[in-house]
């Protein structure tokens, strides 16, 4: 017979673990946590290669938790400090013919919290804050004369303050707070000559952000604070391909983001964000040959998700935005067949829902104020004529979706 015990694991910059705190249920303490960044940290992959298949990975951490619970109740205290520059750079020139898959995620993060909660009760009190100069991630990809026959996925992603929390039969309780003043910039630029097969390629860049996710039979009791002071939140794509046969490029920037999903019990969610920074979201593809191309670009300063697939969601939620949001999608071709483009921006937005089929309630007290410009910006370019092109621009200030939904079964 083995004791259940909650252990956490405090990596310092991705690279080399701290001391582990074990917190034995019997002895009624939390774990606790104190990890502050000073010094810069610097990821950087450079390649120059020809190759049959390429898989990159590239992540740059200020500060890393994480750990697990199972079988008990635990409790976390966690602090997170984050004042230096942090940069994931990936450089790639490829040569030739590629007859695989191209695969490659480039992710910097300044403060990041996992945890994985099974058949527990957990409760967590989580700070991060995020200061420093920048916290930066960018991929480029060059081959001017390169085929990809396979297709692939590129992805860049750049995120000041992170949290994911949850597992399968758990009650989830305590707070989150997140508060970041830093630049937050993700970049995936592309230039290549043939793909015929489908490939995506995305950048997605945000402040704060967290996401709990209970199954089964669980319960959760969570309260989300989230402030992004003035700073400027972007994510950018701009691809080139001479001849591609299926495309994605897409970008998506947040100030703040809070998902929260529960099934098998109650779900009680408090949620407050604050925006005073720009959120720009922009997204450019170029094409000459193409069968399909889709471009997408979304901006949201606020936005908070709650879905509970069960009979009831408590939602508290305040919203405030002052400052601007735009998101820009551009494509320019020349001859090919399906175009899609579109973008949208919001300056807030709340979306909540429960299980039908269980006899589902909402109760929701919801709070949003936007005093940004939003802006939302499709632009087409084709100068020969094309099978189906279909574009969108959507522009809200404030957005509010509750709903009763089946189940699914």
């Amino acid at each position: 017979m083995i004791a259940a015990t909650a252990t956490f694991a405090a990596l310092a910059n991705t690279a080399s673990a701290q001391a582990v705190p074990t917190c034995p249920p019997e002895s009624g303490s939390a774990c606790t946590n104190d990890q502050t960044q000073n010094g810069r940290i610097i990821a950087e992959v450079n390649l120059d290669v020809a190759v049959g298949q390429l898989n990159v990975s590239n992540g740059a951490g200020g500060n890393v938790l994480m750990g697990g619970i199972r079988d008990t109740a635990g409790a976390l205290i966690s602090r997170q400090t984050l004042t230096a520059p942090v940069t994931a750079q990936t450089n790639a020139n490829l040569n030739g013919v590629t007859d695989g898959f191209v695969n490659s995620a480039t992710q910097a993060t300044g403060n990041y919290t996992q945890v994985y909660t099974e058949k527990a009760t957990f409760d967590v009190n989580s700070t991060q804050t995020a200061t420093g100069d920048n916290v930066s991630a960018r991929t480029n990809l060059h081959g001017p004369t390169t085929h990809i026959l396979k297709g692939g996925e590129v992805t860049t992603a750049a995120n000041a303050n992170s949290a994911l929390i949850g597992g399968p039969s758990a009650v989830l309780t305590g707070t989150v707070n997140q508060q970041s003043q830093t630049t937050v910039f993700a970049e995936t630029v592309v230039d290549l000559q043939y793909i015929p097969a489908p490939m995506a390629f995305g950048s997605q860049a945000a402040a704060n952000a967290v996401q709990t996710n209970t199954t089964g039979a669980s319960h959760q009791d969570i309260a989300v604070n989230q402030v992004n002071n003035p700073s400027t939140v972007e994510a950018r794509t701009d691809i080139y391909v001479d001849n591609g046969w299926n495309l994605a490029a897409r970008a998506q920037a947040n100030a703040n983001r809070a998902a929260l999903y529960n099934a098998g019990g109650s779900m009680l969610a408090r949620t407050n964000q604050t925006n005073e920074g720009r959120v720009i979201a922009d997204a450019r593809a170029q094409t000459n040959l193409q069968g399909q191309t889709a471009v997408h670009a979304r901006a949201v300063a606020n936005e908070v998700i709650a879905g509970n697939n069960d009979i009831y969601l408590k939602l508290d939620n305040t919203q405030i935005n002052s400052g601007g949001v735009e998101a820009t999608a551009t494509y320019i071709g020349v001859k090919g067949y399906d175009s899609y483009v579109s973008s949208d921006a919001i300056g807030n937005s709340v979306t909540g829902y429960a299980c039908s089929n269980c006899g589902g309630e909402i109760n929701f007290n919801n709070n949003q104020v936007n005093n940004g410009a939003v802006t939302a910006t499709t632009n087409v370019n084709i100068a020969q004529p094309n099978r189906n092109v279909a574009v969108g621009a959507n522009a809200i200030g404030n957005s509010a979706t509750f709903f009763i939904s089946g189940s699914g079964n």
